[in-house]
């Protein structure tokens, strides 16, 4: 099964929570577990990172316009995925993909009651890709994951690959 993430104007999907920076609304952060691409603007994400239960946090969401999308083991790519699993703060990380070949995106998760995750988010090794938005999120979206055994910058058939397996 699949996992999907877009941030939307209203909330949609199984799991959603608002999304606001600098105190104010920039729309809902929805999420979707299901193998068809539940909205246009929905990009995959390790489904890992969705959680019920998941605390309030902020990231650093990097979308890329379709026409700036790296392959994604493009070196940029990939040193960007070096350096936040070599820093260790963040508490998930995920790039975020449309097609099996190109990175849309990245996702960089700090839950809000750990200091040192959120100063890492202002230094985002993905924002060298494109822009990046620092949105607080609410509960009960993203979670905590824990790093991969295997290697955490190739991919698989298309998705990233199995973190439980190498």
């Amino acid at each position: 099964m699949r996992a999907w993430l877009a941030l939307l104007d209203g909330a949609a999907g199984e799991l959603h929570a608002p999304a606001t920076e600098n105190d104010r609304t920039q729309g809902w952060l929805c999420a979707w577990r299901t193998d068809a691409r539940p909205h246009p603007s929905a990009l995959q994400v390790d489904p890992r990172l969705l959680d019920e239960q998941g605390q309030a946090c902020r990231i650093s969401l990097v979308l890329l316009p379709e026409n700036a999308r790296p392959i994604a083991d493009d070196p940029i790519a990939l040193e960007a995925r070096r350096a936040v699993l070599r820093d260790g703060r963040p508490a998930a990380v995920s790039m975020l993909t449309a097609d099996p070949v190109h990175l849309a995106g990245a996702i960089t998760v700090a839950r809000a009651d750990r200091p040192s995750e959120l100063i890492a988010l202002r230094d985002d090794p993905f924002a060298r890709l494109g822009p990046t938005r620092l949105l607080d999120i609410g509960e009960g979206l993203l979670g905590r994951v824990l790093s991969c055994l295997g290697p955490v910058v190739e991919r698989y058939a298309g998705a990233p690959w199995p973190f439980d397996e190498w």
